[in-house]
C-alpha cells in the first residue's frame, strides 16, 4: 500500500504536462525518456511512503490462568478473548499468551484464528507477568501497531513486571488493562510452620508457627503430626506477624508431616489457613525389607543379628513414598514380583537411589528379575545385572498370537501425549522384539471385527514387524471377545511350534460380546493353545470377572492395571514367562547337589564374608552381568551367570543376588556358616559411609524461593581452592519427579548460597555432594500451598501493579476491551520510496544523454524500420538453366527525397548489373540529422 506525504503537489503534474506536450518534445526516443523523468521527479516531489505493516491493529492479549483467578475470572477471559476475534475488522489481528508460574505462546497474531481451547499446559501455581508481557513484546511487529491486553487480578510473584514493561516503552507498545480484583481484605493466613532439621527419637524440641495477619481476630489454631490432632489452642492474632510456639516428643525414628490448620470465621482466603513442615527423625543407619508376607524371615534376622536396625514389611501393602522411603539408606526387595509395587512406586525407588543416595538390594527367587516382571520397569535399568532373552539359551520355540483392543476406549489420551493405543502398541512390539528366528507371530487388531495386523510368520525381522505394530490405531466401537480369541486361534492353529500362546488385551470396563468363549477355550485346550489376559482397568470394573475366567480357562495369567505406562512391562513380562523360564533349576540327574558358585576376589570390593567355598543352591535366576558392573559370585554351571552383582548407580548403590535367600531354592544356602556374613556385608555396603562432617547445610523459604546455605569447614585441608558443592533438589511427587541443581555463589569466605524457584506444592528433598562418592542429605523443605494464596506484606495490590504498567507506557484501564481497536498507539512503519526513484531517473537521465550523443535511438529505430520493411524471402533454386532475377534494391533512408534534394550531387541509378556507388557525404548528412534526435 502506498501513500503520500504531500498528495497535493501531484497536481502540478497536469500543467507541465500541458507544457512538455506543447514545447518539450525533441525525437521520439528522446521525448518517451525525458517524460518518463518528469514523472518520476514529480512522485519523488510528493514524498511517497510504502506501509510495510499492511492495515490494521494488532492486539496481543496476555490472559492469566493462575490458580488466583476464581472461574467465574477465567470464564469471563474466555469470553472477552472471543469477543475481540469476532469484533476485529479488516487487517487487524489478535495473538494470545497464557500465563502462570511460566507464560506461553499459544497463537501468534493472527486475523482468521479463533480460541477454542488452551493448547499449552501450565502450571498454575504461580504469576510470572514480567515473563508473559515479555513474551508479548517479543511476538510484536515492529511494522505495525500494536496494543498489549493483559486481562489479571496483577497479584504477580515472579520478577519485577516493570521491567518488561520498559522494553514495551521502547518498542512503542502500550499495556492496557482489564482488572479481576481480589478480595484481600482482613486475610489471616499460615504463613509457615519453622521445624528443627532434625532430632532424635524421644528428644524434646520446641518448633514455631507463624501467621499473617490483615486484621485484630480471634481463632482456633490446630497441630497436626501425620494427620493426627496433637494440639488445638485459641489465639487472638495481631496485625502483622504473629509467632506461636508449639512443644512436642517423638519416639520412632522416621520422616514426620506436622500441619497447622486456622479455623476462622469470615476469612477471605481460605486456600491459605493451612501450613506444614517436615521433621526428619534419625537414629541412624536403617534398612528397610520388603517382602511377601512382612514377617521377619532368616534374612531379616541375620541381619538383625549383625547389629543393623531393620524394618520389614508387605510389599503390596507398604506405602511407599518420598516421605516413607526417607528414614531408611537402603531397601531390600525379597523375591517380591513388580505388580506389587507398580510403575509409580517403582520410579520412586529408582530415584530414591539415583538422586538421594540410597542403597538397593533385590534377592532372587520366582517372583523376581525376568519372571517377576522386573524386565523394561524403571528398575531395570539401575540393576547391575540384565535380564534379556539370549537366543543361545532358549530351550523351547513359540507361536504367539497378540490380539488388541483397538476400541474406542483406547483413543484415551495419558501422560506423555501418547494415547493408551500407543502404549498398547509399545508392548507388542517390545514382545516381538523378545522373540527369535525360530519364533512366529500374529497380532490381530479387534473392534467389532477382527483384523489381522500381522497374520502368522517368523520373527526373521522383528523390528519390521515390530513397525508395523506402532501404526495400528483406535478406530471406535467395541472389542468383541469372542471374535478376537477366534481370529487369533485361526493363526495358530497354522503354527509348527509345540508352544502356542494367545495374549487378549482388552478394557475390563469395555469387553463385548464374548460369545460361547467357554467351549472355545476348551477346543483351544485340546489343540494345546493357552491364553493369558492384559486387562486395563481394575478388578471391580464391569467386565473384569470375564477376562479373568478366560485367563483361568485358558490356563494363563491375568494382569490387570489402571496406569497405561505399565503396559509395555505387561506385554513382555508375560511374552518371557511363556518363552523362557528365566529361572534356572537344578537338573537332579546331572546335578543331584545343586547348582555351585564361586566366590570372586573382586567381592571384596564390599566386604569380607570369609574364605568358606559357597554353598550349592536349588535354583537361581539367570541373568548377565551389566558393563560396569562387579561379579562377586559367579554360577558353576553353563551359563556363568552371577549370583552376586553390585555396581554405583547414580549417587547410590545397588545389588543384585540372583539366588533365593530364604526359600524352597536357597538349597545349602541358608545353612551355610557364612550366610550371616555374606548378607551383612552387602547390607553394610548398601548403607554407605558416614557423611562429610566439614560442610553445613541450611534451607529456608523466601515466599515461593527457597534459600539453600552451605557453611564449609574454615579449617578444611583445600580451603581456597574454589571447591563448590553441588546440591541435588527433588521436587516432590507421587512418582519419579525432574531434579535440578541451583548455582551457588560465594557470600562469604567459607559460606555459599543459592537460591532456587519452588514450582509445586509439596515438600523438597536436598542432597549435597562434596565429592563423587561422598554426600550428605540435606533439610526437607515444605511449600504448603500454592504461592498464588500467599501473604503480600509490603507488596503493592494487584490494582496497583496493573496501573503502574500502563502508565509507564501510555496504556490505560479498559472496561470496554472492544474499544482497543479504534485508538492504535502508532501508524504502521513505512519506508520512503524517494531514493528509489531518485535512482532510477538517475539511471535515465544517463541513458537519455548517451542515446543522444551515441546516436543510440537512430540507429534503433532504423533497424526497426528496416525489419518491418525488408521480408526475408528465401530464394528458390531452379537448376542450372534458370538464373534468380534481380529485383528492384529499395532505397535506404538517404535515399528519400527529402534528402536528395539537399545534396549537391545527383546519383544516377546504376544498372542491375551493377554495384550502386556510395554516397558518403549522403550518410554523413544522415548520421548529423541522428546526432540531433
Amino acid at each position: 500500500m502506498i501513500e503520500f506525504y504531500f498528495p497535493e503537489l501531484l497536481l502540478i503534474a497536469f500543467p507541465l504536462a500541458f507544457v512538455f506536450w506543447r514545447y518539450g518534445r525533441y525525437g521520439k526516443a528522446t521525448s518517451v525518456i525525458r517524460g518518463f523523468i518528469a514523472a518520476l521527479l514529480i512522485l519523488a516531489v510528493a514524498g511517497p511512503l510504502y506501509n510495510l505493516g499492511g492495515e490494521g491493529l494488532d492486539v496481543i492479549v496476555v490472559a492469566d490462568r493462575s490458580r488466583s483467578m476464581s472461574p467465574e475470572s477465567q470464564r469471563s477471559v474466555v469470553e472477552l478473548l472471543n469477543n475481540l476475534e469476532r469484533n476485529r475488522s479488516h487487517g487487524d489481528r489478535v495473538a494470545l499468551i497464557t500465563f502462570g508460574s511460566t507464560a506461553q505462546i499459544e497463537r501468534v497474531p493472527s486475523a482468521n484464528a479463533l480460541f477454542k481451547e488452551y493448547s499449552k499446559p501450565l502450571n498454575i501455581d504461580g504469576s510470572d507477568l514480567n515473563a508473559a508481557v515479555q513474551s508479548a513484546v517479543n511476538i510484536s511487529d515492529d511494522k505495525r501497531p500494536t496494543r498489549i491486553l493483559v486481562l489479571s487480578d496483577g497479584e504477580a510473584n515472579g520478577l519485577d513486571p516493570s521491567s518488561a514493561a520498559r522494553l514495551a516503552r521502547e518498542a512503542n507498545v502500550p499495556i492496557d488493562y482489564r482488572l479481576y480484583d481480589r478480595l484481600r481484605v482482613g486475610d489471616i493466613a499460615v504463613e509457615s510452620v519453622n521445624l528443627p532439621e532434625k532430632v532424635s527419637p524421644r528428644e524434646p524440641f520446641q518448633f514455631s508457627v507463624f501467621v499473617q495477619a490483615d486484621q485484630i481476630a480471634d481463632g482456633t489454631l490446630v497441630i497436626k503430626r501425620n494427620g493426627q490432632v496433637i494440639a488445638t489452642a485459641e489465639r487472638s492474632f495481631d496485625l502483622g506477624r504473629n509467632r506461636f510456639l508449639f512443644r512436642d516428643i517423638v519416639d520412632a525414628p522416621g520422616f514426620v508431616n506436622y500441619e497447622a490448620e486456622l479455623v476462622l470465621d469470615g476469612d477471605p482466603i481460605i486456600e491459605n489457613n493451612r501450613g506444614e513442615g517436615g521433621l526428619r527423625v534419625d537414629a541412624g543407619p536403617r534398612l528397610l525389607v520388603l517382602n511377601s508376607d512382612g514377617q521377619a524371615g532368616n534374612l531379616v534376622q541375620a541381619l538383625r543379628a549383625g547389629r543393623i536396625d531393620v524394618d520389614v514389611a508387605n510389599a503390596q501393602e507398604f506405602p511407599l513414598s518420598q516421605d516413607t522411603l526417607d528414614p531408611y539408606r537402603a531397601v531390600i526387595l525379597e523375591n517380591v514380583p513388580a505388580r506389587d509395587f507398580g510403575r509409580k512406586k517403582m520410579e520412586l525407588l529408582a530415584q530414591y537411589v539415583e538422586d538421594l543416595g540410597g542403597g538397593m538390594l533385590i534377592t532372587g527367587g520366582q517372583r523376581s528379575f525376568g519372571v517377576g516382571g522386573y524386565f523394561n520397569s524403571p528398575l531395570d535399568e539401575i540393576l547391575p545385572v540384565s535380564m534379556e532373552m539370549r537366543e543361545e539359551h532358549r530351550k523351547n520355540r513359540l507361536a504367539l498370537a497378540i490380539a488388541l483392543d483397538r476400541s474406542g476406549s483406547m483413543m484415551a489420551p495419558v501422560s506423555g501425549g501418547k494415547t493408551k493405543m500407543d502404549l498398547a502398541n509399545l508392548g507388542t512390539a517390545e514382545c516381538i522384539r523378545l522373540l527369535s528366528p525360530g519364533d512366529s507371530v500374529a497380532v490381530i487388531a479387534v473392534d467389532s471385527t477382527p483384523h489381522r495386523i500381522v497374520p502368522l510368520k517368523n520373527v526373521d525381522n522383528p523390528e519390521a514387524i515390530a513397525n508395523q505394530v506402532l501404526g495400528i490405531e483406535s478406530m471406535g466401537g467395541g472389542i468383541f471377545v469372542y471374535e478376537a480369541l477366534v481370529a487369533a486361534g485361526d493363526e495358530l492353529v497354522k503354527a509348527e511350534q509345540s508352544t502356542k500362546h494367545i495374549i487378549l488385551f482388552s478394557d475390563a470396563a469395555d469387553s463385548e460380546e464374548p460369545g460361547s468363549y467357554k467351549s472355545l477355550l476348551k477346543s483351544f485346550e485340546g489343540a494345546g493353545i493357552t491364553v493369558s489376559v492384559i486387562g486395563l482397568g481394575q478388578t471391580s470394573d464391569p467386565d473384569a470377572k470375564l477376562l479373568e475366567d478366560i485367563a483361568k480357562l485358558g490356563s494363563g495369567n491375568i494382569m490387570f492395571t489402571n496406569d497405561a505406562a505399565e503396559l509395555p512391562r505387561l506385554f513382555t513380562e508375560e511374552t518371557m514367562s511363556v518363552a523362557r523360564s528365566s529361572f534356572i533349576e537344578k537338573d537332579p540327574e546331572t546335578q543331584p547337589a545343586g547348582i555351585g558358585g564361586q566366590q570372586l576376589t573382586d567381592s571384596r570390593l564390599i566386604g569380607d564374608w570369609g574364605s568358606s567355598p559357597f554353598p550349592n543352591v536349588d535354583g537361581y535366576n539367570l541373568s548377565y552381568l551389566k558393563p560396569d558392573a562387579t561379579m562377586g559370585v559367579v554360577s558353576q554351571d553353563e551359563y556363568a551367570a552371577p549370583f552376586s552383582a553390585f555396581w554405583y548407580r547414580g549417587v547410590g548403590r545397588v545389588a543384585a543376588l540372583t539366588v533365593e535367600v530364604d526359600g524352597q531354592f536357597s538349597g545349602g544356602l541358608s545353612s551355610w556358616e557364612e550366610y550371616p556374613d555374606f548378607l551383612i556385608t552387602h547390607a553394610r555396603w548398601l548403607l554407605g559411609g558416614e557423611s562429610p562432617e566439614d560442610v553445613f547445610v541450611t534451607v529456608d523459604r523466601d515466599g515461593q524461593d527457597a534459600v539453600a546455605t552451605i557453611e564449609l569447614d574454615p579449617n578444611r585441608p583445600n580451603r581456597g581452592g574454589n571447591e563448590i558443592p553441588e546440591m541435588i533438589v527433588v521436587p516432590p511427587g507421587d512418582e519419579r519427579t525432574e531434579t535440578f541443581t541451583p548455582e551457588f555463589t560465594w557470600v562469604g569466605p567459607d559460606t555459599l548460597q543459592a537460591r532456587f524457584r519452588m514450582e509445586t506444592m509439596g515438600t523438597y528433598r536436598t542432597l549435597v555432594k562434596t565429592s563423587s562418592r561422598e554426600f550428605q542429605r540435606g533439610p526437607a523443605l515444605s511449600l504448603p500451598y500454592s504461592p498464588e494464596f500467599a501473604p503480600r506484606p509490603g507488596l503493592p495490590s494487584g490494582k496497583k501493579v496493573l496501573a503502574e504498567l500502563a502508565t509507564l507506557t501510555g496504556g490505560e484501564q479498559r472496561t470496554e476491551v472492544l474499544s482497543i481497536f479504534d485508538n492504535p498507539p502508532r501508524s504502521p512503519k513505512k519506508v520512503s520510496l524517494v531514493p528509489h526513484l531518485l535512482i532510477i531517473t538517475l539511471v535515465l537521465i544517463i541513458m537519455e544523454i548517451a542515446g543522444r550523443r551515441l546516436a543510440l535511438w537512430g540507429d534503433l529505430f532504423q533497424r526497426s524500420a528496416a525489419a518491418e520493411q525488408e521480408p526475408v524471402a528465401t530464394p528458390k533454386y531452379r537448376g542450372p538453366q534458370s538464373r534468380p532475377q534481380p529485383t528492384a534494391k529499395k532505397k535506404s533512408v538517404s535515399e528519400k527525397p527529402e534528402f536528395a534534394k539537399k545534396s549537391t550531387k545527383t546519383v544516377e541509378p546504376a544498372p542491375q548489373e551493377t554495384k550502386p556507388k556510395v554516397d558518403i557525404f549522403a550518410q554523413a548528412k544522415e548520421r548529423a540529422r541522428r546526432r540531433r534526435d
